[in-house]
């Protein structure tokens, strides 16, 4: 029992350092974008914060196991490089002991994953797209700082500004996707913001030019629109931001009952969230293995390169699974078997090699 403690505390110990850094790493990352919103004024702070918050948790699906692999590889590497792995060997604690070590740390972090993955998931990607639609409902055209761009969290315009007049701004060139094979390009001398009859936001270009471009090739090339104007207005929408059903936002029980591959493949990237947390927390013991007096910066270098490539390869199944390129089961779970069946070669070949004459 008292091995057995201390087996776990030399895991769980690097696990919450890891883990904690990568947060950090990924936090600092993630925040550019929305506390810069929040510096030039478009976005409020605090919107800015709790989506930086919202963002770090939809992450964990992907940091935790990573987190925990290179804490298996860490703390597993020292035990070895000071022999104290020799010492529970000799003493009738061999690998396998070492094996269920991890997985005493690794169950209920997959457990924790699991819960996260399958059931909390959808509730905060409703909440971040949410925000995120109230913070597009609340432009304000005076908050757009000159020379920067401006762009919506749906990614569908685009705005840029070469000055200020007041609350107006200058020679403004403006993007909005359609969402389909045309685009709409707007250039004005001069827009401002104001209110109509109704109460609604109204962005007004005046003296410009509006171009749609038709992206489509063949019969219907030489389709494209250029109209000259003197007034265009641009009603924004209501401060009651309607959300579109996304996938990330559709419960677990919702993508089950679908007949859609994109529906399906979203719901075996959350089911393969917990078994890659425990594949890739098991990976961490062949991977700790290393010579007496080596450096550890191998193991986090192997490590760090595995989750890599892992998360590639899986981002690469659900593509082929919404693509129709790969049979809908095991789909994306295929990954996850494929790598217990890596892992189950790695835990063996030392026993092959001891077994050779």
């Amino acid at each position: 029992m008292i091995i057995r403690r201390y087996l776990l505390r030399e895991l769980a110990s690097p696990f919450a350092v890891v883990c904690g850094s990568l947060l950090l790493v990924f936090t600092g990352y993630s925040s550019a974008r929305f506390l810069g919103e929040a510096a030039s004024g478009t976005l409020p702070g605090s919107v800015a914060l709790l989506l930086v918050g919202l963002k770090l948790f939809v992450s964990l699906d992907a940091i935790v196991p990573m987190a925990l692999l290179l804490s298996v590889a860490l703390g597993l590497g020292r035990l070895q490089r000071d022999h104290e792995t020799t010492a529970l060997a000799a003493s009738g604690l061999g690998e396998r002991w070492l094996f269920q070590a991890v997985l005493w740390l690794a169950i209920p972090v997959a457990l924790v994953v699991a819960l996260a993955s399958l059931a909390m998931r959808p509730q905060v990607y409703q909440t971040l797209y949410q925000l995120q639609a109230g913070a597009d409902s609340r432009f304000e055209l005076k908050r757009l700082p000159p020379m920067r761009f401006y762009a919506d969290f749906a990614g569908e315009v685009v705005m840029f500004s070469e000055a200020a007049d007041g609350d107006e701004r200058l020679q403004v060139f403006t993007h909005a996707g359609g969402g389909g094979q045309s685009d709409s390009v707007v250039f004005a001398q001069r827009v401002r913001q104001v209110t109509d009859a109704s109460g609604r936001q109204v962005l007004e270009f005046k003296d410009g030019h509006y171009y749609q471009l038709d992206s489509a090739s063949g019969d219907t090339m030489g389709s494209d629109v250029v109209i000259s104007y003197r007034t265009l207005a641009l009603r924004l929408k209501d401060e009651q931001a309607s959300v579109r059903k996304r996938r990330k936002a559709t419960s677990t029980r919702e993508l089950a009952n679908s007949d859609s591959l994109e529906d399906l493949a979203e719901l075996q990237w959350r089911i393969a969230a917990p078994f890659s947390t425990l594949l890739l927390g098991l990976l961490g013991l062949p991977i700790s293995r290393m010579p007496p007096r080596r450096s550890r910066s191998g193991n986090l270098a192997v490590g760090l390169l595995g989750c890599m490539v892992y998360y590639n390869l899986l981002v690469l199944f659900v593509d082929w699974v919404e693509d129709g390129k790969l049979a809908p089961w095991p789909g994306v779970l295929l990954l996850p078997l494929l790598g217990f069946a890596l892992l189950a070669v790695l835990m063996w070949l030392p026993r092959l090699r001891r077994r050779r004459p």
